[in-house]
């Protein structure tokens, strides 16, 4: 990359120059054709502060023509002719002995985005320091010029532009000069310092002056299309590299899916090299057990032959067998009539059972009832005996309630006489008043009545104390009156309970005598079913034993054959086994051997693969590395320039772009950034362009002063 930009740099500087300096020769039919070039002065940090573009016209006789663009103002730089401008068209009507036309065009503000931003810092023995504060300075300055790519820019800037940075540095108070990747170049008294760039590339230029007194005329930025003729090789070259790149992809997944597929037979091959082994191994079983299989083949072989032997001797059996059906047939007939004569017997007795039990049951319903009326009557014994003994622990209570009421009738006969005394005493003292008396007569007749009605409770005492010194006697006797009644009915309901067992058995004994006669019917029923069953198949059973009959003659006659072929294979065996045995084994081991070597070597897979995708990963890093860094394979001499001002315009003959900072000088700090084209006093216009380059030329001519 360094060695492009350095035999670049040296076309750059030539390729800035020669636009700016000739006039274009043209061979067609009358029109107008421009040069294009931008200049753009930056401040001390690469900020644009003024952007002006020139543009020279060969007018080849034509008076009249019209440029587009978004414009501030216009100035004729040739004559006094003016521009008409209406909207984005600037018109021009020029004399006809107009030759070469210049003039300068200022664009509106963000109108004009040009492919690469810059950022300049500097540092003065490593300390970050003002541009300003430079001028004079003694020591070590760095200059930092960051170039950024814009990507908003037209495309056929970003891919088709080249970038020179430089400066030219007087050596007269300069102590060293250092500007990696730079191309350095010896001017006499002067270094010139160019750094080129690509399309589209990022760069970080440094330059290190040591000097005892600083100025610097600031850092230039060329920008020019590359449209020599070596250039055009470049869009074929990258047609090639796409089509290098893809036959590599093309070529790496076919690679690799041959390689997946290997790999994908692995488990396959495994799978079979594992059954391979496993049947070698079933040949060595094989192989070691063939004595012993020789020597069971020969028992089996005499246990084939006693086998057909005793097949034979069954033959007979099954023909003692067909008459034996006969006779169970008729039997079994015999035995059917018979049944079906008991049956209608035992239908009758059944009936004359059913008869019996119903009898029983009616009888046992009547002592069932005398058992209700029992069982109510203990009931009701058990009840008037609760209610005597109830009745006899209420006269208790009521005599202790007797005696209770008999003492608070005595203290009230007391009180009330005691009250009636103090009622007379009061009458007599006669210190009372009407009310009091009145009060008092009231109560006396109140305790007049409560005399006579305590009278007439100790009667009713008296008379109560006489009937409850009865009523002990009188429940003693209906206790017992209970008792012996109760004891009489009981002698009645043990006989009644002995008759309701009787029948309850008997009523048992018909109910097991019906089943039984249900199960002889069902016995009879079967009976009579099975006999049905044996007459249906009677006829197929003696076919069957007929046709076993003579399956038996014939599995004795092919046992006996199958004896035979076995003793022909016995004797086979024992004489091909072991060459049989030798070869199986010598195949199954070639086997093996191969799929180990075939497995060994699709191991191997996985490594070609990370070996192809390393390659395919360098091809497409090399490959990749011109449009990761930069545009340089995009460019396209061929390609027609675009105008900086309106796509409107016709393609311009020539395009440049000049961009430089400020002065960094100690004579002239005063006077800021100069204008890139400024007139002199009564220079051409050529001499104006040129002023572009004054002292960069200057420098270089002062070689050959």
């Amino acid at each position: 990359m360094k060695k492009i930009q350095r035999a670049l740099a040296g076309i750059l500087a030539a390729a800035v120059l020669v636009p700016s300096l000739s006039t274009t020769a043209r061979a067609a039919a009358p029109s107008v054709s421009t040069d294009e070039a931008v200049y753009v002065n930056l401040d001390y940090y690469g900020k644009p502060q003024k952007v002006n573009i020139v543009k020279g016209c060969d007018l080849d006789g034509v008076g009249q023509f019209t440029d587009y663009g978004s414009y501030e103002k216009v100035t004729n730089m040739t004559n006094e002719a003016q521009p008409t401008v209406s909207g984005d068209s600037v018109s021009w009507k020029l004399p006809q002995s107009t030759g070469r036309f210049y003039y300068e065009c200022t664009p509106k503000n963000g109108t004009v985005t040009l492919p690469w931003n810059f950022d300049v810092s500097y540092k003065l023995n490593g300390v970050p320091t003002a541009a300003d504060k430079l001028a004079g300075a003694s020591g070590l300055v760095e200059i930092d010029i960051k170039t950024t790519p814009d990507k908003s820019a037209p495309e056929y800037y970003r891919n088709n532009l080249l970038l020179q940075v430089g400066t030219v540095v007087k050596m007269k108070d300069t102590l060293s000069v250092e500007a990696p990747g730079a191309q350095v170049q010896s001017l006499g008294d002067y270094k010139a310092i160019l750094f080129a760039g690509l399309p589209g590339e990022e760069t970080t230029d440094v330059i290190r002056i040591g000097t005892n007194s600083f100025e610097s005329i600031g850092v230039v930025m060329m920008m020019v299309p590359g449209t020599l003729e070596q250039m055009q090789d470049i869009k074929d070259l990258k047609e090639d590299k796409d089509t290098i790149k893809g036959s590599m992809d093309a070529i790496s997944d076919s690679a690799n899916e041959i390689l997946s597929t290997l790999e994908s037979l692995s488990g396959g091959l495994k799978q079979t090299q594992s059954g391979l082994a496993a049947l070698d191994g079933a040949r060595q079983s094989v192989s070691s057990s063939k004595g012993g299989v020789y020597s069971n083949a020969d028992k089996a072989l005499a246990d084939l032959s006693q086998t057909a032997s005793q097949t034979s001797a069954l033959v007979p059996h099954l023909q003692k067998s067909q008459q034996l059906v006969e006779d169970v047939s008729t039997t079994l007939n015999t035995m059917s009539q018979n049944v079906t004569i008991v049956g209608s017997t035992m239908a009758s007795l059944s009936a004359t059972i059913s008869k019996v039990r119903s009898d029983v049951n009616d009888l046992r319903d009547v002592l069932d009832d005398a058992d209700d009326a029992s069982g109510r009557r203990a009931a009701l014994a058990k009840d008037l005996n609760t209610q005597l003994g109830t009745a006899k622990t209420t006269a208790k209570q009521l005599a202790a309630l007797l005696s209770q009421i008999d003492d608070g009738s005595a203290q009230l006969t007391a009180d009330v006489q005691s009250l009636m005394e103090t009622m007379q005493q009061i009458q007599q003292s006669g210190t009372g008043n009407a009310s009091t008396y009145q009060l008092m007569q009231s109560i006396g007749t109140v305790l007049t009545s409560l005399q006579t009605t305590q009278k007439s409770s100790a009667t009713l005492e008296t008379a109560l104390k006489a009937i409850l010194g009865q009523s002990d006697t009188l429940f003693d006797t209906g206790a017992k009156t209970v008792g012996v009644v109760d004891s009489y009915l009981d002698v009645l309901d043990d006989g009644a309970d002995s008759a309701d067992d009787l029948l309850r058995h008997a009523n048992q004994a018909g109910g097991n005598l019906k089943d039984l006669l249900n199960i002889s019917q069902s016995v009879t029923d079967n009976i009579a079913a099975l006999n049905g069953t044996m007459n249906q198949y009677k006829d197929d059973t003696v076919g069957a034993l007929k046709d076993m009959e003579s399956l038996v003659g014939s599995l004795a006659r092919t046992i006996s054959s199958a004896q035979a072929f076995l003793t022909s294979l016995e004797t086979v065996a024992k004489t091909s086994g072991n060459k049989l045995d030798d070869g199986t084994r010598q195949t199954l081991n070639g086997l093996i051997s191969v799929l180990q070597k075939a497995l060994g070597q699709i191991d191997d897979t996985s490594t070609v693969k990370n070996a192809n995708q390393t390659i395919k990963s360098a091809v497409d890093k090399e490959l990749n590395k011109f449009e990761d860094e930069n545009n340089f394979l995009n460019l396209d001499a061929k390609a027609k320039p675009i105008s900086f001002t309106s796509l409107k315009n016709a393609s311009p003959s020539s395009i440049q772009i000049v961009l430089r900072t400020e002065e960094i000088s100690k004579d002239d700090g005063n006077q800021g950034e100069k204008d890139l084209e400024q007139q002199e006093n009564g220079s051409s216009v050529l001499d104006r362009i040129r002023s572009v380059f004054t002292k960069l030329w200057s420098a270089i001519t002062s070689v050959f002063s």
